[in-house]
């Protein structure tokens, strides 16, 4: 096995491991409190068949604890019943190749002993997906209500509440919307950060950045939201190790919400439109 496949196969235990850890130890047993039956039955709910340990002393080969439902191996065995080959995975990955460093493990920033971590930035990539949804549905809707742009607004012009059903059309079985038709060509340039943002500014006089946040400048601002961004891609992507402090979490999300709320009073001042 090369390097590249080692590494990328690293990866993905890794994050094998923290999704199995963090629902096996948090996010299942501390919320719902399940007994080992019920665990056993929660994890066959999800498509799996739970594996049921009960350890042993190691020179005795007596029972010692109670029964558990072990996730990670439950998960392990889904693989190995689907893939011919999963134990030639298993055994190549389990081992620090190519030199000391782990970089397979280090660009996820996962794994059993960073749990926290990958709990926080996967976070980050959701949060950054609610700005960029509410972002396209304020986008879709200006479009709607207020066609022609900014020119279009008069000082008489009544304010428009935006309505849910614009916010939710699904397209027809062709592809197309008609809430505005033009979301049918324009959706899939607006889904890209830097055409949106363009598009708000040149046709309705949107900054998409909040004019003010934790006393930075524009520039420092308009940096810190790339810089978010560049996280996230490299999260979502596997490009490097991010680690962020619950703190980091914290101000992104701040920074979200001041988002929303100032595109929000830009659409209302503006262009008489309440989101």
């Amino acid at each position: 096995m090369g390097v590249a496949i080692w590494a990328a196969l690293r990866q993905i235990e890794a994050l094998r491991e923290s999704v199995a850890f963090t629902l096996e130890d948090g996010a299942i047993q501390r919320y719902k409190k399940l007994d080992l039956e019920g665990l056993a039955q929660w994890v066959s709910e999800q498509g799996v068949t739970p594996v049921i340990l009960t350890h042993k002393d190691f020179e005795t080969n007596q029972e010692i604890g109670e029964k558990e439902v072990n996730l990670l191996i439950s998960m392990k065995e889904f693989f190995k019943d689907r893939y011919p080959y999963a134990e030639a995975v298993k055994y190549e990955t389990c081992y620090i190749r190519y030199g000391s460093f782990d970089f397979g493990v280090h660009r996820s920033g996962v794994g059993w002993h960073s749990l926290p971590n990958f709990v926080i930035t996967s976070a980050l990539v959701r949060l950054l997906g609610a700005s960029e949804q509410f972002e396209l549905d304020v986008l879709k809707s200006l479009l709607h209500y207020r066609p022609a742009g900014k020119a279009e607004v008069l000082d008489q012009c009544d304010v428009v509440t935006v309505s849910p059903d614009v916010l939710t059309e699904e397209p027809d079985e062709s592809g197309a919307y008609s809430k505005p038709s033009i979301w049918t060509w324009i959706k899939k340039t607006a889904e890209n950060n830097v055409e949106r943002k363009t598009i708000f500014k040149r046709v309705y006089g949107i900054e998409s950045t909040p004019e003010e946040f934790n006393g930075l400048a524009k520039s420092a601002i308009n940096k810190y939201r790339n810089e978010l961004y560049e996280k996230r891609n490299a999260i979502a992507h596997g490009r490097a190790n991010v680690t962020m402090l619950l703190s980091d979490y914290c101000t992104a999300e701040i920074f979200v919400i001041e988002t929303i709320r100032t595109m929000g009073q830009q659409c209302m001042d503006k262009l008489k439109v309440s989101l």
